[in-house]
Order: C-alpha cells, then sequence, then structure tokens
C-alpha cells in the first residue's frame, strides 16, 4: 500500500463508505461486517468517531445503581439488567461510567475533571475499535481507511495512527487499486466551536497541498468530511448562535434550513474534478449529487438508533461503475 499513490492502471474496486458514527458500537461492529455483507474490499470511515454525551451510573450506599437514560431516571434491578443498559448507551454512541455520588459531585465542581473523564471514555471505545479494525484486516486482506472529523479531539490522531493495519488517512495521499485518495477530517466553522472548525481559507489550503500531489485528479477519490455548499449534501436545520448552546431557528411553524457546506470544498471539486467525493457532517442530508462529473456522496447518519447508513461504490479505471445506497 503506497503512501503516495503508485501510478498505473485502476483495477476494479468494490468499496464501503459510511460516516459519522459519533460512539455508536453498534454501528461500527456493523460497519466492520460490511465486506461479508456487500463484498467489498476496502473500507472507507469518515470522520466524527467520537460520542457527544457522558451518563454516570451512580452506585448507592445499598449497592443499587441509577442513572438516566432517555431523560428518565432509571434503576436497574439487577447486574444483568445494568450490563444492558451500559450496552445501549454504547450502542446510543453515548459513554457511561460506574461511580458514585461524591464523584459525580466533585466532577460537578471541576470542568477540567469533566473533560478529562470524557476523554478518557472517548480514547478507550476509540483503542478498541481500532483493535477490532486491525484483527477484521489482518484476518480477512481487507484494506480499512479511518480520519477523525471536526467533532473529533486532535488525540484521535494518535489512535489512529498506532494501528497495525488500519490506516489513518487523514491530510494523507494513499493508494486504493491504482485510485489516489486524499482525506481532510477538518470543517468550515460551524456554531458548535468544534475542535476542528478552521476557516474557509485555511480549510482550502490543506485541501490544495494534498491535491496538488495528484498524479491523476479526474481518478481520485476526495474523502472531505464536510461537504461542497450548495450541493443538497450540505442542508441543515439553522441555528441561533447567540445563546449557548445553540438553539433552532423556527418560522411559521418551521425549522429553517441552510446550505452549511464548504465553499473551499466545492471550489476544489469544481477546479480537480475528481471521480468521487466522500463526505458526511451533516447528517441529515444523505444522497448523491453530481458536481460536473464528480459524483459526490454523503451517506447521513443515524447513529443514535443504531442504523448503519453507507454508500456502496464500485470504480473502475475512470469511471463509477455503481453506486448503492445501503441502510440497516
Amino acid at each position: 500500500m503506497a503512501p503516495f499513490g503508485r501510478k498505473g492502471t485502476s483495477k476494479a474496486s468494490r468499496l464501503f463508505f459510511a460516516t459519522d458514527l459519533h460512539g455508536s458500537d453498534v454501528c461500527f461492529r456493523k460497519f466492520l461486517n460490511a465486506p461479508r455483507y456487500y463484498q467489498t474490499n476496502t473500507l472507507i470511515l469518515g470522520g466524527d468517531l467520537t460520542g457527544k454525551f457522558v451518563t454516570p451510573i451512580i452506585k448507592h450506599d445499598d449497592g443499587s445503581y441509577e442513572l438516566e437514560f432517555l431523560g428518565k431516571k432509571t434503576v436497574p434491578s439487577n447486574e444483568e439488567e445494568l450490563a444492558s443498559y451500559e450496552k445501549k448507551l454504547a450502542n446510543m454512541g453515548a459513554y457511561s461510567f460506574r461511580t458514585t455520588q461524591n464523584e459525580v459531585e466533585e466532577l460537578r465542581a471541576d470542568p477540567k475533571k469533566v473533560k478529562e473523564r470524557f476523554n478518557g471514555l472517548m480514547a478507550e471505545r476509540l483503542s478498541a475499535w481500532v483493535k477490532m479494525a486491525d484483527e477484521v484486516a489482518k484476518a480477512s486482506g481487507v484494506r480499512i481507511y479511518m480520519t477523525g472529523g471536526n467533532d473529533d479531539e486532535y488525540f484521535v490522531e494518535n489512535i489512529l495512527k498506532n494501528a497495525s493495519s488500519v490506516v489513518n488517512a487523514n491530510e494523507q495521499l494513499v493508494d486504493i487499486d491504482g485510485h489516489e485518495m486524499i482525506s481532510c477530517a477538518y470543517s468550515n466553522i460551524t456554531p458548535f466551536k468544534c475542535p476542528r472548525d478552521i476557516s474557509e481559507e485555511e480549510l482550502m489550503a490543506k485541501i490544495e497541498e494534498m491535491a496538488t500531489k495528484l498524479s491523476n485528479p479526474l481518478n481520485a477519490l476526495f474523502n472531505l468530511h464536510v461537504p461542497p455548499i450548495d450541493s443538497g449534501l450540505d442542508l441543515c436545520p439553522k441555528v441561533d448562535t447567540s445563546t449557548d448552546p445553540p438553539k433552532l431557528l423556527i418560522q411559521n411553524g418551521n425549522i429553517l434550513q441552510y446550505s452549511a457546506g464548504s465553499t473551499a470544498v466545492r471550489s476544489t471539486i469544481e477546479k480537480y474534478q475528481p471521480l468521487v467525493g466522500l463526505h458526511g457532517h451533516i447528517h441529515e442530508s444523505s444522497g448523491m449529487k453530481e458536481i460536473g462529473r464528480t459524483r459526490c456522496f454523503n451517506p447521513g447518519s443515524e447513529y443514535g438508533e443504531g442504523v448503519l447508513r453507507g454508500f456502496i461504490v464500485s470504480l473502475n479505471d475512470k469511471k463509477v461503475a455503481s453506486y448503492q445506497f445501503v441502510s440497516g
């Protein structure tokens, strides 16, 4: 597997692309099983690997546990039921940890400790994912590429880089059966002040730096977390950023929508006209749209329901032979 893309004739490749799993354990396991169900030889996991929520499971003096599940206070009746709730939370993308009321109060009083605990839980799950993915890659010969996203903290890079078989594709140029692929985990600025939100100018510079190294842009894949602006793959609810957290804007009973994609991504796709654009970031706008000759894909995301959405894309030399949206 050449790090800078080997030149030569492309051969047929059948890949499965998914993104925005946000910590969902069941979605990641489904992702690793995709080659068996869809007969693909390459797995590509786009950004936003880590979850957004932590649920403390409080142990009381009498030995019972209490947690909040789907907005309701819940008291599991035994260890088996407690483990079932922990699994449900993991499958929804949430993290949980067993603790005491005293520790919860200490955490609430110290945001730094909360951040450390949250990061530790994210790192623990992602490390387990990478270990599973390494085992699948070694056993099956399936190639697995993963990148972070704008929601992911920078320590994600170190976990991916420590993989033995999984390729951390972020800001790299890799070869997939003669098709060069560039990847970028960053996003244009969002209302949510995510770790890897950067300006359009910075985003453009990152993509250009990789794109200029392509030997054949017309046969390339642009794995860019954020979709191109005004593509139809970037429509999402508009929010009021004057509040913290931002709140939805509603007009005449309807949630206002707007295009949240990137001008940098669109302009580089228009300039280089790669074979394929692989995108995520906007969960609500799944589909395929063409920008010139480039077919851009966003499978969207339903990670909170444990549903894995993805695209199967079959590639031949200089063309997309077929594609199919799948969900399950």
